[in-house]
């Protein structure tokens, strides 16, 4: 009788942690649902993180270069070459 007691007790205490184990994990697919998605929004930020930080690496590796200066001198100091002509949208 005693065998038979025990039994049902550890059956009951396997059936608890069952019924615990499963009401969490069912719980917590919200939670985990959540994280893949700003995981996901994480990786798309570092790949075009990555894409930037390319872009200024090329910038960087072309500063000397003829063209870099000719490019940084119509984009800031507005200047032209001969025989260009300049036109102004008015609408801005």
């Amino acid at each position: 009788m005693r065998l038979r007691k025990s039994s049902l007790i550890t059956k009951l205490l396997i059936l608890a942690v069952m019924i615990y184990a499963i009401v969490t994990v069912v719980t917590l697919q919200p939670q985990i649902s959540d994280s893949r998605q700003q995981a996901a929004a994480l990786q798309a930020d570092v790949a075009s993180a990555q894409q930037a930080n390319l872009a200024l690496e090329q910038d960087i590796a072309n500063v000397g270069t003829d063209e870099a200066v000719m490019k940084i001198a119509r984009e800031r100091l507005n200047l032209v070459e001969d025989g260009e002509m300049i036109f102004i949208d008015s609408d801005k």
